[in-house]
């Protein structure tokens, strides 16, 4: 009985998704002006708009302007793809002015762990970190004409490491953002990373495209040390599942799309 139900609402759902296409056609015929409609369970890229606001925000990981209450955030969707365990809140935010990209995180964790002493940008590599990548190609598919894509590694005390890479994983630590600003905060449920872009920056590197769109990843790595252990637990978190068979933000599955609107 349950099998036969089962079938019926599969065989009812599957009516309705035709009349519904039918219903789509016949709209474009009558306009003379078919159009090309994709279900929202069929896009296969994440996005994100990228708001326009006309105000600054001091670079202080306080979050303390106005304008953050009024930008829409990226949460529910921060997940371990990897492990079958719930994620600690990540919240991601962008906004922008029209001359410079701001974005934030708020990350919630009961054990910060960051250096006391700086050692140079490797030290985030043992450091828990909120990651931005950035692309205007693909990142895993080798040829001679590969470009370049571009990373932002930020600490729980807004010092960072960022870098150009080309396929796979050969980085330059030399490089860096030019105008990047960031700071950060570290608060008793986790901390908080703030940080701008220029946008002349952004588009000197060719980042964001003529449909004013950016590919970017967006990633959290999650460290923790238990008591007594020696080594740290290394746990990792992202906006977009890559479907990946080990943890790996350095793929083309790993990046969704930012929407700068005007």
């Amino acid at each position: 009985m349950k099998a036969n139900k089962f079938g019926l609402v599969l065989t009812a759902a599957a009516l309705c998704i035709s009349a519904v296409g039918v219903m789509n056609i016949q709209a474009a015929d009558e306009d003379k002006n078919p159009v090309t409609v994709v279900a929202y369970n069929q896009a296969e890229t994440a996005h994100y708009d990228v708001v326009k606001r006309d105000a600054k925000a001091t670079i202080n990981g306080k979050l303390d302007e106005k304008v953050w209450e009024s930008v829409p955030s990226i949460s529910g969707s921060f997940h371990y793809p990897w492990e079958a365990v719930e994620a600690p809140y990540t919240e991601f935010k962008a906004y922008h002015d029209g001359v410079n990209f701001y974005f934030s995180f708020v990350v919630k964790d009961t054990q910060v762990l960051a250096e006391a002493t700086w050692k140079g940008e490797s030290t985030v590599d043992n450091e828990d970190r909120v990651e931005l990548f950035f692309a205007n190609g693909p990142v895993d598919k080798p040829n001679n004409g590969m470009q370049p894509y571009y990373a932002i590694e930020a600490d729980p005390k807004g010092r960072v490491h960022d870098y150009s890479t080309v396929y796979y994983r050969n980085m330059d630590s030399e490089w860096n953002m030019e105008g990047l600003q960031t700071a950060a905060k570290i608060v008793d449920d986790g901390y908080v990373v703030e940080g701008l872009i220029p946008l002349k920056t952004l588009n000197d590197l060719k980042l964001i495209n003529e449909n004013n769109v950016m590919r970017t990843g967006i990633y959290r790595a999650e460290f923790s040390k238990p008591r007594g252990a020696k080594d740290i637990t290394m746990q990792w978190i992202s906006w977009v599942d890559p479907k990946t068979a080990e943890p790996d933000y350095h793929v083309d599955s790993s990046f969704g799309e930012l929407r700068f609107l005007q």
